[in-house]
């Protein structure tokens, strides 16, 4: 007679749940509850651009006009 130990659902229920939870897991981690990190070359929000930095630095008087212009001439190229 073959041997029944008692494991009833056990070890099948856990072949799917296991997985289910590692996918869900994953997906949340993804998405973060909606709110996807951002793609390459997109700006985080709160972070300033480099031209926004000079402006910025600028205004507090961190560099020269003659820096500040020669800086945005290197942005635009």
């Amino acid at each position: 007679m073959m041997g029944y130990w008692g494991w009833g659902a056990g070890p099948w229920l856990g072949m799917w749940i296991i997985p289910v939870l590692v996918l869900g897991l994953m997906l949340w981690m993804i998405f973060r509850g909606g709110h996807a990190m951002p793609h390459c070359g997109e700006r985080r929000s709160g972070q300033e651009s480099a031209r926004e930095a000079l402006d910025r630095r600028y205004a507090n008087g961190e560099i020269s006009r003659e820096d500040d212009q020669r800086m945005k001439q290197e942005i635009k190229s």
